[in-house]
């Protein structure tokens, strides 16, 4: 790979090629990234990949148009005619007078927890020993009649340099985990799912999110139906990992607001929820996923209140976002998440979403909850322009009278996003991490779901 000093020094070289073609503004991405993933189906490596990614990406503005063009690898005379031809396609845009300017250069400081030496040193066969060892423990029980497991690891160094005289470099691992684990018995079915991600491979993540999934399965087997109904509902971290996901880091996100396309659009500094949800986005988590120095404009990493105590306080901004506002950006210019590509132009995207602990244990929700369900995982999007959500509830178990019971067959539930923040009466103390949110389990006062009894 090449070293991060002549990434930067490729970088700010392409920044003064493109300001010589004639762009009034431009920023400059250089890239290079290894990356190696593996995915095993009942028992066999069904996919194994290699991937190698050097490249530069230019955008450039003129009269506030921007052109956007890439080079595939580093050769400084491709590099200067992906320079040339950024500053063409700017030209040949509509003026636009709402882009202000790029964020100036301030000193960054590179954080903590984005690099790890022992994931760069992980190599293809050791990705295949790591998904057949997932696929063993998922599938260790009589019950559990095939097993997937997916692994994937990464190294990113990544430059960045735009005109108004920011340079900075980075470098990043990443390793993702997934496994998927099937049980029957007679004719019953249940899957059960977990996974994680993270700038490092905690110690023990193997075992642990392969014998969640085995585990899960197994005990969805016992199954019964449920009434349509009106019920409490206890959100897993992994359910709610997804359903935030997406519900605040699109609801939130400046552009579909300044358009009107979002449900949160027009309700800063209004109620959204109960005042015991508090959400904020915080890029400085050491070995989180999203985690890094400076966002795809060159933003300095910081955290951003976006809830607080129920209270909208926030959205995310970019920088053209935060000139249309006349306010500053929030750091929230992506360039891909864990792994940055220079292939496209940057968006807008949360980095690491944290959802604040409360005080109640799992045993204590489940406790106080006479008639509801646990939903452990749904992959279902919200409608981001009206906040409505309707998921099959695809890992879920009915609760009676304070005690978790059999997996619910074929429901699904359905609940406005803020009534969702806004009935939550109980959160959990204990956190996890899915897809880029860290929240607690917590307890939705009720919710419509729509059974098959």
């Amino acid at each position: 790979m090449v070293d991060l000093q002549s990434l930067s020094a490729l970088a700010e070289r392409t920044v003064s090629m493109t300001t010589r073609a004639g762009a009034d503004r431009c920023d400059v991405v250089a890239a290079d990234t290894n990356a190696i993933s593996v995915d095993l189906e009942k028992g066999s490596v069904k996919q194994a990949n290699i991937f190698s990614d050097p490249g530069v990406g230019v955008r450039a503005f003129v009269k506030g148009a921007s052109g956007f063009a890439v080079c595939t690898g580093l050769d400084e005379a491709a590099v200067s005619r992906a320079a040339a031809m950024a500053v063409s396609l700017a030209r040949a845009g509509t003026p636009d007078k709402d882009f202000k300017d790029l964020p100036v250069a301030r000193q960054v400081t590179t954080l903590p927890g984005l690099y790890e030496p022992k994931v760069a040193e992980i190599g293809p066969d050791e990705v295949v020993v790591m998904v057949i060892e997932m696929s063993d423990i998922a599938g260790d029980h009589k019950k559990v009649t095939s097993s997937n497991a997916s692994a994937a690891v990464s190294v990113c160094q990544v430059a960045l340099a735009n005109s108004n005289g920011f340079s900075s470099a980075q470098r990043m691992t990443s390793v993702d985990l997934v496994v998927e684990a099937v049980a029957r018995d007679g004719e019953a079915m249940f899957s059960g799912y977990d996974g994680c991600s993270g700038r490092r491979l905690e110690q023990g993540a193997i075992e642990r999110v392969s014998g969640v999934a085995r585990d899960q399965a197994v005990k969805g087997l016992v199954q019964t139906k449920l009434e349509t109904g009106d019920y409490a509902i206890i959100m897993d971290p992994l359910a709610a990992g997804f359903v935030l996901g997406n519900a605040i880091g699109g609801g939130l996100n400046a552009d579909s607001v300044q358009r009107g396309r979002s449900f949160l659009a027009g309700k800063l500094g209004e109620t959204v929820g109960s005042p015991g949800v508090s959400i904020y986005d915080d890029p400085t988590i050491e070995w989180a996923s999203g985690s890094t120095s400076f966002d795809g404009e060159g933003t300095p990493a910081a955290r951003s209140v976006l809830v607080d105590k129920g209270r909208l306080a926030s959205y995310l901004y970019d920088s053209y976002t935060a000139g249309k506002e006349s306010r500053g950006s929030t750091g929230n210019s992506s360039r891909g998440g864990s792994v940055w590509s220079y292939r496209h132009p940057p968006s807008i995207s949360t980095t690491n979403l944290v959802v604040s602990p409360g005080d109640s244990s799992f045993d204590e929700m489940v406790r106080e909850t006479r008639s509801g369900a646990y939903v452990r995982a749904t992959f279902d999007y919200p409608n981001l322009a009206t906040g409505e959500f309707s998921g099959l509830m695809m890992e879920s178990y009915v609760i009676r009278d304070g005690e978790l019971g059999p997996a619910i067959r074929q429901s699904t539930m359905g609940i406005g996003i803020v009534e969702m923040l806004s009935r939550v009466d109980m959160v959990g103390k204990t956190p996890r991490d899915y897809f880029g949110v860290q929240t607690p389990p917590f307890r939705i006062s009720s919710a419509r779901i729509a059974g098959s009894g």
